[in-house]
């Protein structure tokens, strides 16, 4: 952008955004940051679990990066965000520099996945862009098994653990043929009418869906998004 181009970017965010403060911080992992920011804002907004909130991590530009907070107290204008910070784009070195006392600025709650609407048992299929959601489907009253892809799969299940996150779920490396991500889901999909939500990967996504088609245990209801795909950024 040139100069002119990024003070009208700045102005265009003061109008539309608001400011939030860092008021907790804490790394689960090397590559999870968990956060809680606080904002007047929040103490008006309505919020609904799988709802996202979206941060500008850089000055001068209008990108947002999208994110699912895990909670939501209005009462206090506290949310609590779950954050996989890989890559190293302008969110990754905002959250690698980012310290408790900072401002940001943010956008939202907007519409997502609306988890109340999660009929049922839940079989949540994701991976690590899908921590958040599943964080914050704990305020659903839904009995829930989870199936995880991860490229480090112990890594992952230690963070999932941080989260309150220890039964029922199955963490499986990463694969390009989804073979024993695919067997897992099929495995533990229950008896009774249950919820399929699938988030993470649009390839992996596309592969739930499709394979969930011919489960003898067919999921009632599909509920699903692609977070991030191979060469693209930014589906959501």
């Amino acid at each position: 952008m040139t100069g002119l181009a990024e003070r009208l970017a700045d102005v265009a965010s003061g109008a539309m955004l608001d400011s939030a403060n860092v008021t907790g911080l804490s790394h689960l992992s090397p590559e999870f940051i968990r956060m809680t920011l606080s904002a007047e804002a929040f103490r008006k907004a309505t919020w609904v679990p799988g709802a996202k909130l979206q941060l500008r991590p850089r000055r001068g530009s209008m990108s947002l990066r999208t994110y699912t907070p895990t909670m939501w107290d209005a009462t206090h204008g506290v949310t609590e965000l779950v954050v996989y910070t890989h890559g190293n784009g302008p969110a990754a070195q905002w959250f690698e520099r980012v310290t408790e006392g900072q401002t940001c600025e943010v956008f939202g709650p907007r519409r997502s996945i609306d988890l109340r609407k999660a009929a049922g048992p839940v079989l949540f299929v994701g991976d690590e862009t899908s921590v958040a959601l599943a964080r914050a489907l704990l305020t659903i009253p839904a009995e829930t098994s989870y199936v995880f892809e991860a490229r480090d799969p112990i890594a992952l299940t230690d963070v999932l653990a941080q989260l309150g996150i220890t039964q029922r779920v199955a963490v499986v490396a990463k694969d390009a043929d989804r073979v024993e991500l695919l067997q897992h889901g099929r495995t533990a999909a229950i008896q009774a009418p249950y919820t399929l939500i699938v988030t993470g990967d649009a390839a992996t996504v596309h592969a739930v869906r499709r394979d969930s088609r011919g489960w003898q245990r067919k999921p009632r209801q599909v509920m699903g998004k692609a977070y991030w795909a191979e060469g693209r950024t930014g589906l959501d």
